[in-house]
């Protein structure tokens, strides 16, 4: 039986392989991101004040990071958490784009933006699972 204080331990190790999971993906996620939009914007010879380098880089790091927690939460109370994710992933991406579509900030924005919004769903859905499962094979269970 494990006591208090190694409950607090194995749940705060939890919470850095989560990070790490989020934040690698993240950072995965923000570079294509990145090449995507520059990309799309160089073929089009869009300018844009909002959405650039480091929006799309902030947006897709977090939305990672964010993901992976709730990619954590499902695992651990049901066998379908990679199917849940994915429905979550793609209806934000789906939400994200009509909102960008009915209120655009900026000329042309949604011919950037929505491309990156499934490009960033679509590496999370891929990359949240693979990484968090490399992260709990990598730890040896105490015991």
């Amino acid at each position: 039986m494990q006591t208090t204080t190694q409950q607090q331990i194995a749940s705060s190790a939890k919470i850095g392989r989560t990070l790490i999971a989020g934040s690698s993906a993240g950072v995965i996620s923000a570079i294509v991101s990145n090449l995507l939009a520059w990309g799309i914007i160089a073929a089009n010879d869009f300018q844009f004040e909002m959405l650039n380098g480091f929006s799309i880089t902030l947006s897709a790091f977090f939305a990672n990071v964010i993901g992976a927690f709730i990619y954590r939460f499902w695992q651990k109370r049901s066998s379908r958490a990679v199917i849940y994710y994915a429905i979550l992933s793609l209806a934000m991406a789906v939400l994200m784009t009509i909102n960008t579509a009915s209120n655009p900030m900026e000329p042309h924005i949604g011919t950037v933006a929505n491309p990156l919004h499934f490009a960033v769903a679509l590496l999370s859905l891929v990359l949240i699972p693979k990484f968090m499962q490399r992260t709990a094979a990598a730890v040896p269970p105490k015991g």
